[in-house]
């Protein structure tokens, strides 16, 4: 798709409903997309930014050269400009919220200094606190009311629901950044477990041995090695050792003994216990079957 053919709208398909400063426009997902088959064709907006919230659903996103399949509790942000489509599962419950750019320069005018921190790109936010989306839908359909009704003060409520609307946003942008944060950490203690242990087999650490190279506990340590390896660190010790046991076997011509010395055991016979315990055969009836299990 060449960028001319690609439509500008105000809302999608129409022109947009206030020309006033200030305007938001919410809307729930089905009302814009039942009659259009739950398909939302790649477009953009001018002078609009747009959030789309999802509950409970399975729907997919393109934001500009980026694809997203996304299942669960979702926030979508999608600022001025970016080409957007969509493709929802039929009766999607969710809303579009639309805010005008003048609507949001003016929230960066506000007392809410921490708001000047909200990242507005492209993004895909995962909800995953029920309590949060509560909250959220709460702020929306006051914010519909608000836009709708002609009562006292109304730019001004108007104004505090989207800051609450924005903090919403805020918040699951900082959790989102502290999961994927926690999870590099949590990557590269692994990465020095897996490299501690490429130089320490050979002496048989205990995995208290190991947390404490790690400086972490040993419940922090199994919870890791269990959540992300799928294993004890206790296993995945025996693994390595293993590993290499089998390779002397099977591509050396070292005897039992020479093995199990080379492996730190200081006694060939619990060696020889220890593989048959580990692997079901002995190690004289694996090297015979001549191929690493």
């Amino acid at each position: 798709m060449t960028d001319s053919t690609i439509p500008f709208y105000d809302l999608y398909g129409e022109a947009f409903i206030r020309q006033e400063p200030n305007v938001a426009h919410v809307e729930d997902i089905a009302t814009r997309s039942r009659g259009l088959g739950w398909e939302i064709a790649p477009h953009r907006h001018n002078r609009l930014s747009q959030i789309i919230a999802v509950f409970d659903g399975q729907w997919t996103v393109d934001l500009d050269d980026k694809h997203h399949d996304l299942q669960g509790n979702w926030l979508v942000l999608i600022p001025a400009g970016v080409v957007h489509g969509f493709h929802f599962a039929s009766n999607t419950q969710g809303f579009v919220l639309s805010l005008s750019d003048s609507l949001l320069a003016g929230q960066s005018d506000t007392i809410i200094s921490e708001l000047s921190a909200l990242e507005w790109h492209p993004q895909t936010l995962e909800f995953k606190n029920a309590e949060q989306i509560s909250r959220f839908c709460n702020y929306i359909k006051l914010l519909k009311h608000e836009l709708t009704a002609d009562e006292v003060a109304q730019n001004l409520a108007v104004n505090h629901l989207v800051q609450m609307i924005l903090v919403t946003v805020l918040r699951q942008q900082r959790l989102q950044d502290m999961t994927l944060s926690n999870a590099s950490r949590e990557s590269d203690i692994l990465l020095k477990f897996r490299a501690l242990i490429e130089q320490h087999y050979q002496h048989h650490l205990t995995v208290k041995d190991y947390a404490q190279h790690l400086h972490i506990s040993i419940s922090k340590l199994n919870r890791l090695c269990q959540t992300l390896l799928h294993d004890s660190p206790k296993a995945i010790i025996h693994q390595r050792l293993l590993i290499e046991a089998k390779r002397s076997l099977i591509y050396t011509k070292q005897s039992v003994e020479e093995i199990s010395a080379q492996l730190g055991f200081n006694d060939p016979t619990y060696f020889s216990r220890y593989f048959k315990k580990m692997v079901g055969v002995t190690a004289c009836a694996f090297r015979q079957q001549g191929n690493i299990k």
